[in-house]
């Protein structure tokens, strides 16, 4: 009997008379012919069992990608660490930024202060955010005729 002859005689029946129907499966030794096991079969019995096996296969692929280090091979799922590890840089970075902002603030202050030219504006503004006043940093930074005396000596001594 052809598949296609199977096919169509299974198509023309109703389907209750193909659920109910039963078929006697077999397992002989192709030798003596001896049968190893046998179970009887429904057309409903072959749809549970395959239903519930492909239930379960898709469950257990489910939890196998959800709980183990597998998931990270899917697009979309990102590594917790790494992620964390991203933000605790991004935090780092930014803190450094500022900080080298003000370092780079306090470095052009100071040699202004000391080439002895006038501070500008972004100065004045730098330094009203600045826990620090104007008037603080002007009495730190002010010019006595000891600091005078002493660049003009270390500008003698350069010049040797």
């Amino acid at each position: 009997m052809k598949i296609r002859d199977w096919w169509n005689r299974l198509r023309s029946k109703p389907v209750k008379e193909v659920i109910k129907h039963k078929h006697r499966f077999v397992v002989m030794d192709t030798d003596t012919f001896k049968e190893k096991f046998s179970f009887q079969l429904s057309g409903i019995n072959i749809f549970v069992t395959v239903g519930i096996s492909i239930i379960v296969l898709v469950i257990l692929t489910t939890v196998l990608i959800a709980f183990t280090p597998l998931r990270e091979w899917i697009p979309g799922y990102t590594n917790t660490q790494m992620l964390e590890q991203s933000y605790d840089n991004m935090r780092r970075v930014d803190s450094l930024e500022i900080r080298l902002a003000e370092q780079e603030w306090m470095i052009g202050t100071l040699q202004a202060v000391l080439r002895d030219e006038p501070l500008g504006d972004d100065f004045v503004a730098m330094s009203q955010d600045s826990t620090t006043t104007l008037t603080q940093l002007s009495k730190v930074y002010r010019h006595t005729r000891e600091d005078s005396l002493l660049r003009a000596e270390v500008e003698r001594e350069e010049g040797r």
